[in-house]
């Protein structure tokens, strides 16, 4: 028999949600400190809800219990509410369990201020440099904005440049230097065993390739480096990454395509091309290691957990009182768009995903994990189960469960949620006596800045069903 179902709707005025800018600035200060700031560039992105959702949460707890942040993701709500609760941080990404680590637990020293001057010195940076020369001056004269280079060079060099790909085989119609630059690359790259993981699997094609070897220089440091600095150089080493990625909304779906759909260079492509290969990575980085060794924690027995959801609920101390759960609603998986992100984090020099169209098989293009997360709240026919189980359990631990649900425009063409919202007010009610959905008003998520990319799309596009045995 189902439970009474109180379902309520509330707006709120979102102009007292608006964030500041979270531009990166060394000269912080206090209360720029506790300011929640964007770590990644990520979908659906709770940073601008973050007040919002605290004041539901105060109102449904207000004994200021723990809350389980259970898909952390880029750990904007785990980082907001740890100015004043205890947060029990969940997700199974490598990339949000170094990001949610470095926020709940700063460190700042003059080892940490100093790293990125010594990384820059160091002589693994200079070694590698030296063996790469030949690849990354071919692509900084295609970048050099003084010279007239002939856009199908860029479209040839956009297209052909992966050298995990060219350890396969070389491109076949490439250009002459470009092939003759990748065939010196991976001759020297068999030399050098297990190192250089971003040259190899994101240099030219997601990042320049003197980028990628400064990433590379960076990673080899931090592993040499006390490993109580982990999370911290690490965090900042991925926001560095999504900062910098030169794809269209700084997400690792897939590489820039140079081409229009008749084949003819885009118009825009030296712009795009020239956009982020330029940007400096040890600046970047510095002002990052600066943004994450500044935060003030002033609450205590922060936890993350990387595992299942489901297992994490079941551990759960009487303390946590509210479970706070933002996953993933629509068919595309979250680790699509971060792929490169858990590799850099994981350092495991995975195997790549193919495709095959027309019976060829080839590389994805996009050069995704072949193991990479396929979470079943994505997946139409397993997402119903998977929010039954995620009521049941909640419900059967005595806490109290919000939701975070985008509802989304079919007239507008908007990507379509697995579930609809009705459907989980209903399974909701199943396990819950007091059923309310919450709205902060008028609010967008972040897109990929391209009509036909956009996942979210929508006005009012976020609200929190609120669920709690009264």
């Amino acid at each position: 028999m189902l439970s009474l179902c109180l379902i309520k709707l509330i707006s709120t005025d979102t102009k007292k949600f608006n964030l500041m800018n979270h531009s990166i600035n060394p000269q912080l200060n206090l209360f720029n400190n506790i300011k929640t700031f964007r770590t990644i560039h990520y979908l659906g992105s709770k940073l601008r809800l973050v007040e919002f959702i605290q004041e539901v949460i105060d109102e449904v707890d207000p004994s200021m219990g723990g809350v389980c942040d259970l898909f952390a993701g880029s750990g904007s709500v785990t980082q907001h509410l740890s100015n004043n609760r205890k947060i029990i941080a969940v997700d199974v990404q490598e990339y949000s369990e170094i990001i949610c680590n470095a926020l709940l637990n700063p460190i700042s020293d003059d080892f940490i201020l100093s790293f990125s001057n010594r990384v820059k010195e160091s002589k693994v940076l200079e070694e590698l440099s030296f063996n790469f020369k030949e690849i990354i001056s071919l692509e900084e004269e295609l970048l050099d904005e003084s010279v007239n280079v002939d856009p199908e060079r860029i479209c040839d060099f956009l297209e052909n440049s992966s050298i995990y790909s060219a350890e396969i085989s070389l491109p076949v119609n490439s250009h002459r230097d470009l092939k003759n630059v990748l065939q010196v690359s991976t001759d020297k790259l068999k030399k050098m065993n297990s190192r250089c993981l971003a040259f190899r699997y994101f240099g030219g094609v997601y990042f320049s390739f003197k980028q990628s070897i400064e990433i590379d220089a960076i990673l080899e440091s931090i592993t040499k480096a006390d490993s109580k600095y982990k999370y911290i150089l690490s965090a900042a080493l991925l926001s560095t990454a999504s900062d910098i990625v030169n794809t269209v909304g700084k997400q690792f779906a897939q590489p820039l395509r140079p081409r229009d759909k008749s084949g003819r260079p885009k118009k825009s492509l030296l712009k795009q091309f020239r956009k982020d290969r330029k940007l400096d990575v040890f600046d970047i980085f510095s002002n990052w290691v600066i943004r994450y060794s500044s935060r003030q924690i002033t609450t205590k027995g922060h936890k993350f957990f990387k595992q299942d959801c489901f297992d994490v609920i079941d551990l759960l101390d009487s303390d946590i009182k509210t479970v706070y759960a933002d996953p993933p609603y629509t068919r595309d998986h979250y680790s699509r768009f971060y792929h490169g992100l858990e590799t850099l984090c994981l350092k495991d020099f995975p195997e790549i995903s193919t495709t095959t169209i027309k019976g060829t098989t080839s590389l994805s293009r996009g050069l995704y994990r072949k193991d990479r997360h396929q979470s079943e709240f994505c997946i139409r026919s397993k997402a119903p189960t998977a929010f039954r189980r995620l009521f049941q359990k909640v419900s059967s631990t005595d806490k109290s469960l919000i939701v975070s649900y985008s509802p989304y425009s079919k007239e507008k063409g908007a990507h379509p949620r697995v579930v609809e919202l009705e459907y989980l007010e209903k399974l909701a009610s199943e396990y819950f006596n007091l059923v309310e959905i919450r709205s902060p008003g008028n609010f967008s998520h972040s897109k990929l800045n391209k009509t036909d990319l956009h996942l979210d799309s929508e006005k009012d596009s976020e609200i929190l069903l609120v669920c709690k045995n009264a």
